[in-house]
């Protein structure tokens, strides 16, 4: 790890805020000086260092920006100009020349989570497994149904003036229980579409891949499958679904314009 320290010398930040202007993101500007990435966030934010570089206008990275409202900057024609090679970045500066385009065109917040990511294609895929997994874990609580008598009862829609009523939506138990084995259906065939996806990927880069990359393909089946069983019991076991209502009943509670009945509460 970096060893953090914040440096007094105004020269130093003025010589990172160069590297800054050129593309290079604030985790890579920590690696190169040793100086603490909190550090050098601080120093953007408290320097305006993000609206000069876009602007192009000249810094005080030691102290106060500049006021740069008082006078307007000259238009600049779009891409770099003639004579800067700031776009090419310090001798053997590889991230200038790789996040150079991104940081033209699209947010700082944008290009520094484009920095963090992988650039392996394995850990990449692997990233959105995770992501799906989580995602079917999470649905398990929120779309959880007690029992058959576990009904959700909203009011929609309120009419005042001359004619008076409520609208009303209910989801009945068996609504919601089957609603949420579809989604669940769908989610767990993209889950185990994008697990064959990196299974298939890992063997075509089997000397290429890491022991790691390797290992979680098989504990990820393994937690696949034991979802997959679960949700089958909890089918077989949980809610019955029956419709117990009368056939006879023709009135519909959504277009209801007088009293609600008491059940609906």
């Amino acid at each position: 790890m970096n060893e953090a320290r914040v440096p007094t010398d105004s020269g130093i930040r003025e010589q990172v805020f160069e590297e800054y202007k050129s593309g290079v993101g604030p985790k890579a500007l920590a690696e190169r000086t040793g100086i603490s990435i909190n550090t050098i966030k601080a120093w953007i934010k408290r320097y305006g260092w993000s609206k000069l570089k876009s602007e192009g206008a000249p810094s005080n990275a030691g102290g106060a920006p500049f006021n740069i409202t008082q006078s307007a900057p000259p238009k600049r024609k779009r891409g770099g100009q003639p004579g800067n090679h700031n776009a090419t970045g310090p001798p053997g500066n590889k991230n200038a020349e790789k996040f150079g385009f991104f940081s033209k065109y699209l947010p700082e917040e944008t290009v520094s989570i484009i920095q963090e990511m992988p650039s392996d294609p394995l850990d990449i895929l692997w990233n959105q497994i995770q992501i799906s997994y989580a995602a079917i874990i999470r649905a398990q609580q929120i779309m959880y149904v007690k029992d058959r008598n576990d009904k959700t009862v909203e009011k929609i829609e309120k009419k005042g003036g001359n004619v008076i009523g409520e609208k009303w939506e209910v989801q009945q138990a068996w609504d919601k229980h089957a609603n949420f084995l579809q989604a669940q259906a769908r989610a767990m065939s993209d889950l185990r579409g994008s697990i064959r996806q990196y299974d298939d990927l890992l063997h075509k880069r089997w000397d290429l891949a890491t022991d790691e990359q390797k290992a979680r393909i098989e504990q990820m089946k393994a937690n696949t499958d034991r979802l997959r069983r679960d949700a089958a019991d909890n089918d077989e076991d949980g809610v019955d679904i029956v419709n117990d209502a009368k056939e006879t009943t023709s009135k519909d509670i959504r277009d209801n314009h007088s009293k609600v009945p008491g059940d609906i509460q």
